[in-house]
């Protein structure tokens, strides 16, 4: 490289410091286009996708050359684009997740924090409506009838989702014991739950919810079901996850938006579709089991 080449961040951190600098024209920041910061802005916006795409995904989705793209991360100090790259898949497996896009957010202004009254709720909402819109409209119908089938028939059904994702995993296996026998949710809360996986077989499924940055714990149990024979039914924010990696059935929940956290509106989106194809299924069986737990609750006084 040559001496007077800037030196490339360490970090998707130090990469985001840099693309201020460079966007204020900072003395020894690196002299970029209108189009090349334009490019850097969008790769920052969308960290995820940049850490789990190829070069030509990205070229195609940016409307660029892949060429721009190594000229880009050369211009920034790295060797090529794969070293460019892999600070956004460093950061996808760090613990410095949420932060790194909080801070991306607020510097780069695109949190809706900053706009006047209902504005910025207004600005998330229309996030989200294209979030749930990309789900009914990407969806595999399928993939989703395969997922339903499995959920109906299955001896025993087990679901995970640990972390920021427990809340859809216990949606779904609270309404799913609904309307069928033996569904189980995985807590790990006592801290014996990964045994369960060993009495899986062919005849068993397991539905593992995990969003970037996924937990390893969830990735694990779901490795292991598989390793036992077991169907596996994975929903996630991205086709190139860990988790949809490790099934043949995958339903994809987009979740683009200026949140500092993972939004969820399109994954509970795709569990009221499953849950809804699964009644369908079961039919009169599934009012059956409706009305016996609906018994118990009124025997019982549950409220």
């Amino acid at each position: 490289m040559h001496a007077d080449a800037p030196r490339a961040p360490d970090n998707l951190a130090d990469l985001q410091a840099l693309a201020v600098r460079i966007r204020r024209r900072d003395d020894g920041a690196p002299a970029l286009s209108v189009k090349a910061r334009t490019l850097l802005e969008e790769l920052l916006a969308t960290p995820e996708r940049v850490g789990l795409s190829t070069i030509s995904q990205l070229a195609d989705r940016h409307a660029v050359n892949p060429s721009s793209l190594t000229r880009l991360s050369r211009a920034l100090g790295f060797s090529g684009f794969k070293a460019f790259q892999a600070l956004f898949r460093e950061d996808l497996s760090g613990r410095a997740f949420y932060s790194t896009r909080a801070e991306r957010l607020l510097d780069f202004g695109e949190t809706p924090v900053k706009r006047p009254g209902i504005a910025q709720d207004r600005a998330l909402w229309e996030r989200e409506m294209g979030n749930l819109s990309a789900a009914v409209e990407g969806l595999d119908e399928a993939m989703i009838e395969r997922a339903a089938a499995g959920l109906a028939a299955a001896r025993r059904v087990q679901v995970i989702g640990l972390r920021a994702s427990f809340g859809a995993a216990h949606y779904l296996a609270y309404y799913l014991d609904y309307l069928r026998d033996d569904v189980q949710l995985i807590d790990s809360q006592a801290g014996i739950d990964v045994e369960r996986a060993l009495r899986l077989d062919g005849d068993d499924l397991v539905v593992g919810i995990a969003f970037r940055p996924e937990t390893r714990a969830s990735v694990d149990y779901c490795r292991l079901a598989v390793e036992q024979g077991a169907q596996l039914v994975a929903l996630t924010n991205h086709p190139r996850s860990q988790l949809a990696g490790l099934a043949d059935c995958r339903l994809i929940a987009p979740a683009e938006g200026p949140f500092f956290f993972n939004p969820m509106s399109s994954l509970f989106l795709l569990l009221e579709m499953l849950l809804s194809r699964v009644a369908v299924r079961l039919g009169e069986d599934a009012v059956a089991s409706i009305r016996r737990r609906e018994a118990l609750i009124a025997r019982l006084g549950v409220e």
